[in-house]
């Protein structure tokens, strides 16, 4: 079995922020087929490491990517433990939205094996990258599958490439010094019903760039999307809520409702931390309504009633449930769990302006018991966690 390594000395991994940091010390997986994935690349994979600094990947202008956007990508994180072991989070997730994205885009999918060994080889790769033990530090490993075939029509690619790599990385609201102050966006959609809202390709994001960019000219984080179907001027409190450019939306309501936006519609991305919270809630509904009485009642929010019961609720919600929303936060492999203490419309839109409390007793306490389950030392289910540095056949297993 490889070892880990030691984190690499003249690195303060504390300040590094959310970007592709280091890059002349990193290295990636790059697997090519023209066909299906096989044994070979398995056995194989190990000879296909390179040095991101010293080999470029191989692109030509007609690489079927480049024309037609046929790039699907997913993010997980290694992090040290106190204990000085390594982990990876719930990769098992991140295998089964890329296999639904692969069919979605014509990309033929590599196995649950291949895929997790390609991580597991990535990650011994660059172990000397894994930041300490520490809040929001992970080396973020991002898999991606793409076309890397040439070719002038609209085709499924003759070549497919499926890669391997990471970065050391902070928090992705690193630099929010309190709970986030987000838009509410009414007049550009990130996604729509039918179309590819829910897989994890490159078009998503391009499609919130824009928008995003506009907000932080008002002085926002980013952008909370709608349903724009749902949404008819002067009735914005019955508009359905969407997510933002690159996390999950949840409100924690005065009943005791932790709620967070349906993927039934197709049109969200079905997150690996959205789905972990919703998990966490309902596993340890009791305990968060303990600590919801006590926060609330010291926070002073009022018409909550005695017999408040906590509940994970996935479901369609209402731009005019934020008016009895006490907390509200987003969730991402990247921001892992953020507080949000607004969300308004910008000068000159329709009117809506929402409070919330500022890293409130709800949004502190899952924040708490997921980094537990991220650290192993609060259970929830079996397989969450996978040591990247056992066994090939432990860890893919």
């Amino acid at each position: 079995m490889t070892s880990m390594a030691a984190p690499a000395d003249g690195i303060d991994f504390s300040e590094l922020p959310w970007n592709l940091n280091l890059p002349e010390q990193h290295k990636y997986v790059h697997l090519t087929t023209t066909t299906t994935w096989s044994q070979e690349h398995l056995d194989t994979i190990e000879d296909h490491v390179h040095s991101y600094s010293e080999r470029n990947l191989p692109a030509t202008p007609a690489m079927t990517s480049l024309n037609y956007g046929t790039t699907l990508w997913e993010g997980l994180k290694c992090y040290r433990t106190n204990d000085n072991e390594s982990v990876v989070f719930r990769a098992d997730k991140n295998y089964e939205r890329m296999k639904n994205g692969a069919q979605e885009l014509c990309l033929p999918m590599p196995s649950k094996e291949l895929f997790l060994r390609a991580i597991q080889v990535a990650i011994q790769s660059n172990s000397h990258l894994i930041p300490p033990p520490g809040e929001g530090m992970k080396l973020y490993v991002r898999p991606m599958l793409l076309g890397s075939g040439q070719q002038l029509g609209l085709y499924p690619s003759p070549e497919f490439s499926f890669l391997m790599y990471v970065s050391p990385t902070g928090n992705y609201f690193k630099n929010a010094t309190s709970g986030l102050n987000l838009h509410l966006e009414t007049k550009r959609a990130r996604a729509a019903r039918g179309g590819m809202g829910s897989t994890k390709c490159a078009g998503n994001y391009a499609a919130a760039l824009k928008p995003l960019m506009d907000c932080k000219k008002h002085g926002f984080h980013d952008n909370i999307f709608l349903e724009l179907d749902t949404y008819e001027v002067g009735q914005l409190g019955k508009a359905v809520i969407q997510e933002m450019s690159a996390a999950n939306v949840f409100l924690v309501l005065k009943t005791g409702e932790i709620v967070t936006p349906s993927t039934d519609r197709g049109t969200i991305l079905p997150g690996v931390t959205r789905a972990s919270v919703l998990t966490i809630v309902e596993t340890f509904a009791d305990e968060l309504t303990a600590i919801l009485k006590e926060g609330w009642k010291e926070a002073d929010v009022q018409g909550v009633s005695d017999s408040v019961q906590v509940k994970a609720s996935s479901r369609a919600v209402l731009v005019s449930e934020c008016e009895n929303a006490v907390e509200c936060f987003c969730t991402g492999t990247a921001a892992e769990l953020v507080p949000i203490k607004r969300l308004a419309t910008a000068p000159g839109e329709e009117e809506a302006e929402f409070n919330f409390v500022d890293n409130g007793p709800i949004t502190k306490a899952i924040l708490t018991m997921l980094r537990e389950a991220m650290a192993g030392t609060r259970h929830v289910e079996d397989g969450w966690l996978r040591n990247p540095f056992a066994s090939k056949e432990e860890f893919c297993g």
